[in-house]
């Protein structure tokens, strides 16, 4: 089977046409050294493949190579087609995104000198799937982009994937419920001087992706019932203040004006969220 190169990212990695309208990613040592499109190479020269199948999944790929570079955004991919063939896991498609900008901005820190090992406390007991999954996921990591990222960052890896569960609804026109809670989010913002920018896009627009998840699983009364873990909220609270107190005004306010009720779990990840929109810093206590 020959293989028709539509673009060559570098000498190793390379977007080709495999017919019937369909692409994938090909990697191999050598695969798309001094290739031009239309160019033919035999599927035998490909050590991996990954599929462009489905429409979102390409979409999210290409935007991500925007900023991204392409063996972070392969092995990321090549992580969630992981738990979804081994683990039969179901994943949101905003996973992509998010797992992917995780691992860019863990491997900037490191390249740079900067990287903090994460403060998520362990949470195998609780999501022993997940954290099998996060386990593997890190190897391939570490293997995929020859870099040595600690055992700690597991339970980083798994919270993506206990957040990201679930299926992927059908697009649906934007309903009342998701302005009432598009418009709280951003009032309790303003109020903290929080707003879109250049510098905090990336995480600002995945917090946008959560509320519309969010909202669905309000429509489907969804609500994930288990805890994260029994000291993670407080954790979270004692590391960082401001964003606690900034996600407890958010969810509070929903609760509030929405009548309804959020779990920990929601709470921790809007905690997680803000932390990233504002980059507070761990405070932690001086030896």
């Amino acid at each position: 089977m020959l293989l028709v190169i539509a673009r060559v990212y570098n000498n190793n990695t390379a977007l080709v046409n495999i017919g019937d309208g369909k692409q994938a990613i090909v990697q191999g040592k050598g695969i798309g050294f001094k290739k031009r499109r239309g160019d033919s190479i035999p599927a035998t020269e490909a050590e991996k493949i990954f599929y462009l199948d489905n429409p979102e999944v390409k979409h999210r790929f290409t935007s991500l190579l925007k900023d991204v570079p392409i063996d972070i955004v392969t092995t990321c991919f090549a992580v969630i087609e992981m738990a979804k063939s081994e683990y039969h896991y179901s994943v949101l498609s905003y996973i992509y995104v998010t797992l992917t900008d995780h691992v860019a901005q863990m491997y900037k820190r490191l390249m740079k000198g900067t990287y903090k090992p994460s403060p998520v406390p362990d949470i195998h007991d609780r999501y022993p799937t997940e954290y099998q999954i996060a386990t593997e996921a890190l190897a391939m990591i570490n293997r995929g982009l020859n870099v040595h990222f600690p055992n700690n960052e597991i339970n980083s890896l798994a919270l993506h994937f206990i957040n990201a569960q679930g299926t992927d609804p059908d697009p649906q026109p934007e309903d009342e419920l998701s302005v009432k809670v598009n418009k709280i989010v951003q009032q309790v913002f303003a109020e903290y001087g929080i707003a879109r920018n250049l510098a905090n896009a990336n995480y600002f627009d995945r917090l946008m992706i959560h509320l519309q998840y969010l909202v669905e699983r309000l429509h489907n009364h969804e609500m994930d019932d288990h805890v994260l873990s029994a000291n993670i909220e407080s954790d979270f609270h004692r590391l960082y203040p401001k964003s606690f107190e900034i996600a407890t005004k958010v969810c509070d306010d929903l609760e509030a004006q929405l009548e309804i009720t959020l779990n920990e779990n929601e709470r921790v990840y809007f905690i997680i969220h803000v932390q990233r929109l504002i980059q507070e810093t761990a405070d932690t206590p001086s030896k």
